[in-house]
C-alpha cells in the first residue's frame, strides 16, 4: 500500500476528529467523522509491512476507528446530534494516537 495514501487517510481522520472535539454544542459533528470513518477507515486495516511496534499502534488506531464508527452508528442519541462523553474520550484518544502513527508513517516515508 502507498504510504502517501495512508497519511492522506490518517490526516482526514485526524482533522474530522479534531472538528468534533472542537465543535461547538449546538452542532452535529458526528455526521462528518462518521463519514470519514466511514470511507477512510478500511485503509487502516491494510498490510503495509511495518516493523512490529509501528503495525502495532496502525492496529490500535483502526480498532479505535472501528469502536468510534460502531458507537456514533448505534447510538441513538448521536443521531440527534449529541455527543456522548465516552465518544468525545475516545475521539480525543484517536487524535492522539493518530498523530504518533503520522510522525511514524512521514518518518518512514522519508526513508523509502
Amino acid at each position: 500500500m502507498d504510504l502517501n495514501e495512508l497519511m492522506a487517510a490518517l490526516g482526514e481522520i485526524e482533522r474530522a476528529a479534531h472538528d468534533f472535539i472542537n465543535a461547538p454544542a449546538n452542532t452535529a459533528p458526528e455526521q462528518h467523522l462518521l463519514e470519514v470513518l466511514r470511507r477512510r477507515n478500511a485503509m487502516l486495516n491494510e498490510p503495509y509491512g511495518f516493523e512490529p511496534g509501528t503495525d502495532a499502534l496502525r492496529s490500535r488506531v483502526w480498532t479505535d476507528c472501528m469502536t468510534i464508527l460502531s458507537n456514533l452508528e448505534l447510538a441513538p442519541q448521536h443521531a440527534a446530534g449529541q455527543q456522548s462523553d465516552l465518544v468525545r474520550t475516545q475521539v480525543q484518544k484517536l487524535s492522539t494516537l493518530i498523530e504518533g502513527l503520522l510522525e511514524l508513517v512521514r518518518q518512514l516515508a522519508e526513508k523509502r
